[in-house]
């Protein structure tokens, strides 16, 4: 009989993108079987209308972390009688809800001390970060069918719908079809991969006196209040923040009009780039060989010459001058001058 899969997602929208090649092929890869998500809630949007995707399975925002979340995804699980689970987290946690809800052969790497708890535990590559996290979680599936898949880059498939309601959301701020503007995530969630505003207010002022583009500024509920700064701070009339004012799939199908993204390796650069979009990609305390967007397209502006470049801390462990210097030292002039070199 066909098993019964469920894929247990990473709980952040970029890794959730660099998971959807591995997504995708679940079910070519067990013929018949029926595929699953489980999923934090507010990546839900992400996944819908994926035809890889049989059923969601929304986690609360309050159990996606803890112990008390372990009990509680264990009972969203237990009633499905799960054959087989994937576990891209590499948490202990993650694996010992599925160990508890009883589904029956667990595949995930080897971290957090969970060997016990997978029935299929795989040591992960040598170095470490050596593979790209979207090959990473492929190679997972890879491994657990004994098949040499054929990898392909993520991508976001937009429907007819999710574009008519991206032109709408655009012509609600006053922009016209056809119309060119740019994306610009202009706030990172770790401190230490920050540009800062001032800059992003600096290159926006730069780049809208230069080009005949309107600038759409793009991010989660908490950077609002900084997007309508960065706004009061340069022009009303050519710069849009729709930072926390669209979902997940209003994002990617206004980004999928852009004529090009600026910003962080972040959530919202992997969803520019999933939608087939040329990115320019601020990069510091990241490891790009790991996580950096995959795009045909990318310009990455990088202090490479650093000695603690790629350090991967969400907060920048230096105190003295030096401090932050990955971001700090990434001029305005350099970043208008590689979006320029794709303009």
């Amino acid at each position: 009989m066909p098993p019964k899969i469920v894929i247990r997602t990473p709980n952040h929208l970029g890794d959730c993108i660099m998971a959807l090649p591995m997504i995708g092929e679940a079910r070519e890869s067990f013929p018949g079987s029926s595929v699953a998500l489980l999923t934090p809630e507010y990546l839900v949007d992400l996944f819908s209308a994926n035809p890889a995707v049989d059923a969601i399975l929304p986690i609360p925002r309050e159990h996606v972390h803890g112990l008390l979340a372990v009990m509680k995804i264990k009972d969203i699980l237990a009633p499905f009688n799960f054959e087989v689970g994937f576990i891209l987290p590499p948490s202990f946690g993650a694996a010992a809800s599925m160990k508890l809800a009883g589904v029956k052969e667990r595949i995930g790497y080897i971290a957090d001390g969970r060997r016990l708890l997978l029935s299929k535990a795989l040591p992960l590559p040598s170095p470490l970060n050596s593979e790209h996290r979207s090959v990473l979680y492929f190679n997972l599936l890879r491994r657990a069918c004994g098949t040499d898949l054929e990898y392909v880059k993520p991508k976001l498939f937009l429907s007819d719908h999710d574009l008519a309601r991206g032109g709408e959301v655009l012509s609600g701020f006053g922009i016209k079809e056809g119309e060119n503007y740019i994306a610009v995530a202009f706030r990172a969630v770790a401190e230490s991969r920050r540009w800062g505003t001032e800059r992003y207010i600096e290159l926006i002022k730069a780049f809208i006196s230069k080009h005949p583009h309107k600038v759409i500024l793009v991010g989660g509920n908490e950077d609002t209040p900084e997007g309508d700064r960065i706004v009061s701070m340069t022009s009303p009339h050519e710069v849009i923040n729709l930072a926390g004012k669209t979902t997940i799939r209003e994002s990617a199908a206004v980004l999928a009009g852009a004529n090009l993204f600026v910003g962080n390796d972040s959530g919202p650069a992997h969803l520019a780039a999933a939608v087939g979009i040329p990115l320019v990609v601020l990069s510091g305390a990241d490891d790009p060989q790991a996580t950096s967007p995959i795009a045909a397209t990318k310009k990455l502006v990088r202090m490479s010459h650093l000695d603690c470049i790629g350090c991967e801390k969400n907060v920048c462990p230096l105190t003295d001058n030096t401090r932050m210097g990955c971001m700090t030292g990434i001029t305005v002039e350099k970043v208008l001058g590689e979006i320029e070199s794709i303009l």
